[in-house]
């Protein structure tokens, strides 16, 4: 039977890394966690502790990959969850990935080995059918929408009426030239794709947005990215990514002197309640809930939340 000192040796490493490494310490290199996960793997290597747990059917333990936290959206999932969580027999093991593919997989790996009982994925680089083979070693939970994926479980945001809502408004309003905000501006972002579909089904199939900008995060993204708007006096509408970056671009256009285009934020945030602002309710609190207890299903599901635009409007 593979010990935790060949695995040690193996990798060059001190079994105390092995260790941390095992217990999903955080003061591990990204490389030195990978070189040990895959030897884990390749050895099947199985920690005493998950034996005992194994002998029980259960670890009670649910796996959570996270990105990151710099946007309300991820705290308040995260909240769901932790809320959900108080009231089970069951521990989170929070996996920050930074969107690392690679990481990513040294969680799927985690589920194969048994160290966890079930999985959720709040958001992924990694691609659905990398994930889905996995499956069999535990329920998956992915929180977005799936189509062709019959192993997977999603609880998942419908986004699409409220950016028609929200781009219906400004429309309504004669705006041309809009600035869209995003986390991320690519393809395996679902919130992009569905604005962008949503503009588009607005304003036509031809239109463009005027700019559109991603990595923007919190209030900080948000007064900087101002800086480079204030500038161009035909920018009329804004779509920001949260209440908090919108607080920022309106900030940013205070300093300046200059009056702020119609901004729509996300998330509901007390900011922006506090600013006035219209924006959108992606009732990500309610998700962490629901992921949660789908992780913990036995059947498998497709849930979904429908968010909403909350115009401000009296």
């Amino acid at each position: 039977m593979t010990s935790i000192s060949e695995i040690a040796k193996k990798a060059g490493v001190a079994k105390s890394t092995v260790s941390r490494v095992i217990n999903h310490h955080p003061h591990v290199s990204d490389e030195t966690r990978q070189k040990v996960m895959d030897l884990i793997n390749e050895l099947d290597y199985m920690p005493n502790q998950l034996a005992r747990d194994l002998s029980r059917g259960k670890t009670q333990k649910i796996g959570v990959v996270i990105p990151h936290t710099h946007h309300p959206y991820f705290t308040h999932l995260i909240n769901g969850l932790l809320d959900a969580a108080k009231a089970s027999d069951y521990q989170l093991v929070m996996m920050p990935s930074d969107y690392n593919q690679e990481l990513e997989l040294s969680y799927l790996k985690q589920l194969k080995m048994e160290a966890i009982d079930a999985l959720i994925f709040t958001s992924r680089a990694i691609r659905l059918d990398t994930i889905e083979t996995y499956a069999k070693y535990g329920r998956i939970v992915v929180c977005e929408k799936l189509q062709g994926y019959p192993l997977l479980s999603s609880a998942y945001l419908d986004r699409y009426s409220s950016f028609v809502d929200a781009f219906s408004a400004m429309k309504a309003r004669g705006l041309e030239h809009l600035v869209l905000l995003f986390s991320r501006d690519n393809e395996s972002s679902a919130t992009y794709q569905t604005a962008l579909l949503a503009y588009h089904d607005v304003y036509g199939q031809q239109s463009t947005p005027y700019m559109v900008f991603g990595n923007i995060h919190d209030f900080d993204d948000g007064l900087h990215v101002s800086h480079q708007l204030v500038n161009d006096d035909r920018i009329d509408g804004i779509l920001a990514t949260s209440d908090e970056v919108a607080a920022g671009v309106i900030k940013g256009y205070e300093d300046s002197g200059k009056k702020c285009p119609y901004i729509i934020g996300q998330e509901h945030l007390l900011v922006g309640q506090l600013l006035k602002l219209p924006t959108i309710d992606h009732k990500s609190y309610s998700l962490g809930k629901l992921a949660f207890k789908q992780a913990l299903s036995e059947t498998i599901s497709q849930e979904v939340l429908v968010s909403e635009f909350l115009s401000q409007d009296s």
